[in-house]
C-alpha cells in the first residue's frame, strides 16, 4: 500500500468514527415523578442553614407514548437553606426489563419557597438494549411544594444515548 492510499483509509476511517459518535442512537424524553423513601441529613454548622443530605428517592417514569417505567436513586446535596448542589445516581427500568443507568450533577435554588432544579445527565451504561450505552442529556425539575409529610419531586428528563 502506498502512503497515498494509507492516508485516504485513514482518513476515511476518522471521518467514519467521528460520523457514529457525532449522532444519537435514541433520544429519551419522560417524567419521573419520585417520593423521598429515606434521606439522612448533617448540620454543617458554618452558616445558618448549611445542611449536607444523602438519601434514595424512588418512583415511575412517565414516557410520551403512555408507557410507564420504574425509576430509583440515590443522591447527595449540598445545600444553604434549600439551595445548592445535588448529584445522583439513577436506575431507570422499562417495561421491557431494559435498565439504564445516569448520574445527574446539579443545582437547586429555592425561589418563592419553590424548589426548583436543573442540571446535566452522563450515561453510564445499562443493560438489554442499553448495554454500552453513553450519552448526555439535560433535567429540569420542580420539588412539590405544600404537601404535609415526606418529599416528593417531578424531573423531566431529555437524554441523548449513544451506543
Amino acid at each position: 500500500m502506498n502512503r497515498r492510499s494509507i492516508l485516504t483509509l485513514a482518513t476515511a476511517l476518522l471521518c467514519l468514527s467521528a460520523s457514529s459518535y457525532a449522532r444519537a442512537d435514541e433520544t429519551l424524553k419522560f417524567r419521573t415523578i419520585v417520593h423521598a423513601t429515606s434521606v439522612q441529613s448533617q448540620d454543617v454548622g458554618d452558616v445558618d442553614g448549611h445542611l449536607i443530605s444523602v438519601g434514595r428517592f424512588q418512583g415511575l417514569a412517565s414516557f410520551p407514548d403512555g408507557t410507564v417505567g420504574t425509576t430509583y436513586f440515590v443522591f447527595v446535596t449540598d445545600y444553604i437553606k434549600g439551595s445548592g448542589t445535588f448529584s445522583t445516581h439513577n436506575n431507570l427500568t422499562l417495561n421491557d426489563g431494559s435498565v439504564l443507568w445516569y448520574k445527574l450533577n446539579g443545582t437547586t435554588k429555592v425561589e418563592q419557597a419553590i424548589s426548583r432544579s436543573q442540571g446535566t445527565v452522563t450515561v453510564v451504561g445499562g443493560t438489554a438494549k442499553y448495554e454500552g450505552a453513553k450519552g448526555d442529556g439535560t433535567i429540569t425539575g420542580v420539588r412539590v411544594p405544600g404537601l404535609a409529610t415526606g418529599v416528593d419531586r417531578y424531573d423531566d428528563l431529555v437524554i441523548n444515548i449513544k451506543k
